[in-house]
């Protein structure tokens, strides 16, 4: 297994070699438990209904900091032999926002009986402009100014999405491409636009047994717009049915301080702490992230569950 794994992480520093380090993509400290939102392929993976909904408050202190709110919910369908989805994401950055819907459906077949290949595919609509007041250096709203857009003005233009993932028993590696159709926004009396780039992302999650009591989740999720690159190294460890928490390594951005727990078999909470370590340090008391998540089982009528147990969701 550590041969294996030895061999996934070179390929993942390949595929990483050449990519250099604002990307319009929110940012999530607890990714491991959101792929969903970046990756359609795991709609409804291994028989699991899911509800989530996320909150994010990034570098508290800092006027126009970023807020984040996603809700998504995703499970099984079999007669489509795959899954489907639905997700909400309201993402504000000063006086921009961005706000989407998506619906995705994934495709999933077991390639042989100890590995499993999910192919996706999302589609919604992005909502993008601005609100609120401005407030110029001079004090004024800044109306004199022809490079601000006017209040209240926006656009809404069509969002592809891809995905794709390769999972065994213990490990899952995967790779989706947001904003695949690169839409045009344009705003403002047509004086303002804002182009969404591709967003690619790969992950990649194993689970250690250390004891029956304690497992550890190891995990790298990485996101680049091929002009900046985002990369988390992640641990998170279980122990016992309720407790569960870990640490995370941004580089040149954060440390995350990561605690969870279970409340019921069904109900998870989490809690995400950002302690910045980039140059906004000395602006930013850090970033705030709550997550909750309802799950439960599902199996197809008349037949035993085929998929593994969730790795991603423990």
């Amino acid at each position: 297994m550590m041969h294996y794994m030895k061999k996934v992480l070179v390929l993942f520093f390949v595929l990483l070699s050449g990519l250099v380090k604002a990307q319009q993509d929110p940012q999530f400290s607890l990714n491991m438990f959101n792929i969903y939102s970046v990756n359609p392929a795991f709609s409804g993976s291994h028989d699991q209904f899911n509800a989530l909904a996320i909150h994010r408050s990034q570098w508290v202190g800092f006027d126009g900091a970023p807020a984040t709110q996603h809700v998504s919910v995703e499970a099984p369908v079999y007669f489509l032999h795959g899954g489907a989805g639905i997700s909400l994401t309201n993402d504000k950055l000063g006086n921009q926002y961005t706000r989407g819907i998506n619906f995705s459906y994934a495709y999933q077949t077991k390639l042989t009986k100890k590995s499993e290949l999910g192919l996706g595919l999302s589609f919604g609509f992005l909502d993008v402009g601005v609100d609120g007041v401005w407030l110029a250096p001079d004090g004024t709203s800044g109306g004199s100014d022809p490079s601000i857009p006017a209040m209240n003005s926006n656009d809404v233009v069509p969002d592809l999405g891809l995905g794709l993932y390769y999972r065994m028993k213990s490990l899952y590696i995967g790779y989706s491409v947001t904003h695949l159709n690169q839409a045009l926004a344009v705003y403002g009396d047509d004086d303002r636009d804002l182009q969404f780039k591709r967003h690619h992302y790969l992950t990649l999650g194993w689970k250690h047994d250390v004891t029956s009591e304690l497992v550890l989740h190891p995990s790298i999720y990485v996101k680049t717009d091929q002009v900046s690159t985002q990369i988390d190294f992640n641990v998170n460890a279980n122990y016992g049915d309720h407790l569960w928490g870990g640490m995370t390594y941004r580089l040149d951005d954060a440390v995350v301080v990561i605690a969870g727990y279970n409340i019921n078999e069904n109900l998870k909470f989490g809690y995400a702490y950002d302690i910045t370590t980039s140059d906004l340090k000395s602006e930013s008391s850090g970033s705030h992230e709550v997550l909750l998540r309802y799950s439960f089982k599902m199996r197809p009528p008349g037949k035993l569950p085929t998929h593994y147990r969730n790795i991603r969701y423990n």
